[in-house]
């Protein structure tokens, strides 16, 4: 049959191949020989190794930094609080048991506005405002009354007064009544003492926290509640079972039972 005639796309599939490309033999080389590192011992160095630099990586560094600079504070703390001793200090005057420690004062508050303020609670004998080397308030005051009747009722009263702003902490003076006592620069101090109310934003979380809270309990209650319910229904059917079970062995009992007396009969006839 004769392959003239045909379209070329169809002619393209009768043509031959080219011929290969002619490689050259490949070669088999020499395999390396191996052995072991005995023959080259003579050549090692019998000279020991440089110390090692220890390299500090940047949070390592950051760690030892805080180490030591709270190290440093706590030994200067402690040098601080061997020389503390309010019996001592000149400027502790007056009778401690009588004297009031007012805190979170505002800083523009004088010391004649916070006599108006706490002269309602008694008579006052003495204010004291507390300012540091450069003359800025620090924020609190001993305020010392004529009795200690007055001092019990601004004790128990005056505590939360709002005062330009701000409302004002108070307790009775501590450091030369309550032994050991430290204030809080040294690492002492009463607490936190009364807490505010809470923000709008940590009120929201809290209540998101309470819903959670709830929705997981209610969520295991069902799931308990569930599996409870479906151990009762395998218990059920379990008892279904064996009812049907003792049932089957019954009849059974009963047909082996008539099959005896038909045997006996046929034997007796």
């Amino acid at each position: 049959m004769s392959a003239q005639g045909l379209p070329a796309h169809i002619l393209a599939l009768f043509t031959p191949r080219p011929p290969p490309q002619h490689l050259p033999p490949q070669v088999a080389k020499q395999p390396v020989k191996l052995t072991g590192c005995a023959e080259y011992v003579e050549f090692f160095s019998t000279e020991k190794p440089p110390k090692r630099e220890h390299w500090e990586s940047p949070l390592e560094r950051k760690a030892r930094r805080h180490r030591e600079k709270a190290a440093a504070h706590k030994e200067a703390l402690k040098k601080m609080i061997d020389k503390y001793d309010p019996h001592k200090d000149p400027n502790a005057s007056g009778d401690p048991f009588k004297t009031l420690f007012v805190a979170r004062i505002s800083y523009d508050t004088t010391e004649k506005k916070l006599k108006r303020e706490f002269e309602v609670f008694g008579s006052i004998k003495k204010v004291r405002m507390i300012y540091d080397q450069k003359g800025k308030p620090r924020g609190y005051a001993f305020i010392e009354y004529e009795h200690e009747r007055d001092l019990k009722n601004a004790y128990k009263q005056g505590d939360g007064k709002k005062i330009d702003g701000r409302r004002v902490m108070v307790d009775v003076e501590r450091g030369r009544t309550v032994e050991g006592w430290l204030p809080r620069r040294l690492g002492g101090g009463r607490g936190p003492g009364r807490q505010g109310k809470p923000s709008k934003k940590k009120k929201k979380k809290m209540l998101e926290q309470k819903d959670e809270k709830r929705d997981r309990d209610r969520e295991r209650d069902r799931e308990r509640d569930r599996d409870r319910e479906r151990k009762e229904r395998e218990r059920e059917k379990e008892k279904e079972r064996e009812k049907d079970r003792g049932d089957r062995d019954k009849k059974r009992e009963r047909s082996r039972s008539r099959d005896r007396d038909r045997k006996k009969s046929r034997r007796d006839d």
